[in-house]
């Protein structure tokens, strides 16, 4: 059975209360609600995409965005003078498939 994806519900409709890192047309970065650490943003298309391996995903436009926002993220948080990494959501698990990025401050597995 499938979760709900809160990510793309709640995030984009307003009704989870975030705390945006950056945003653009294409894309949303923000502060996880339930952070694994201190550090843990996630950036998604702020249009629905399946996931990854989606053909939607290869959009050059919404690529750039999502990398305009790790970078934007990382100079932020200052994770461009400590590492990070990304860690991307192809399609998880137990939840319903959405593309969303994690970006985390090294030593989180």
């Amino acid at each position: 059975m499938l979760r709900r994806d809160w990510y793309c519900e709640d995030v984009l409709s307003g009704n989870l209360e975030i705390s945006k890192v950056w945003e653009d047309e294409h894309v949303l970065a923000f502060h996880h609600p339930h952070p694994q650490d201190e550090i843990h943003v996630v950036v998604i298309p702020q249009d629905h995409v399946v996931s990854i391996l989606d053909p939607l995903a290869l959009d050059g436009a919404l690529l750039a965005s999502m990398l305009l926002a790790v970078q934007k993220t990382a100079r932020v948080l200052k994770l461009d003078e400590t590492g990070f990494y990304v860690r991307i959501n192809a399609a998880a698990p137990g939840v319903t498939p959405h593309m969303h990025w994690h970006i985390l401050r090294p030593g989180i597995p």
